[in-house]
């Protein structure tokens, strides 16, 4: 995969931190795009996870003197269910965490999440978006960016042209006309030669 190994490494050391806490998780963003399709070059690290109020102590706990955490910056996004940081303090990696509504789409998600090793080394598997997930995700934020993001727009025609056929067609299509994205997913289609 075309990532860091600090990246790499830190995603796994968090999923692992999540998994001891209980809390379910998802690696997205451009890592998890590319575990499904065209790999390019990230040191981003995007996790989803199911915090709750009572998972900050034992998070910040689990997460040591290894990571940069703020508890005032945890607490305010899981009460408005958006993102905060932490930062590995050995190689200063950012992992980005976003604490999703339990509706719609992102409640989807977490029964499609697939185990994946991120590489062939890896001597765990993290829980991973779908690609399906992946691809509707990337359809919103590059709309959400004024669809103005060629490597949103590249992240998603290459998860068309790569997996093509093997996606669940019937999903995608359902969540992206209830996402007003259908027009948006056709034209990904053609300019992916799909």
């Amino acid at each position: 995969m075309a990532w860091a190994e600090d990246s790499l490494s830190a995603a796994e050391e968090m999923a692992e931190v999540f998994e001891s806490l209980g809390v379910r998780y998802l690696l997205g963003g451009s890592m998890a795009a590319a575990v499904w399709s065209e790999p390019r070059f990230t040191r981003d690290v995007d996790m989803v996870a199911d915090l709750t109020d009572h998972h900050v102590a034992p998070l910040l706990a689990a997460l040591g003197e290894r990571w940069y955490a703020d508890e005032v910056l945890i607490r305010g996004a899981i009460a408005r269910r958006s993102s905060f940081n932490v930062i590995r303090l050995e190689r200063m990696v950012k992992v980005d965490v976003f604490v999703p509504p339990d509706t719609g789409h992102h409640a989807a998600k977490w029964s499609r999440a697939r185990a994946v090793r991120l590489s062939r080394d890896s001597k765990r598997t993290v829980a991973t978006t779908s690609a399906e997930d992946m691809l509707l995700q990337k359809l919103v934020w590059f709309r959400e960016g004024g669809e103005a993001s060629e490597l949103q727009w590249r992240d998603v025609t290459a998860l068309i042209r790569t997996l093509g056929a093997e996606l669940d067609w019937d999903y995608v299509r359902s969540w992206s006309e209830r996402l007003a994205l259908a027009e948006l997913l056709e034209r990904a289609r053609r300019d992916a030669g799909g």
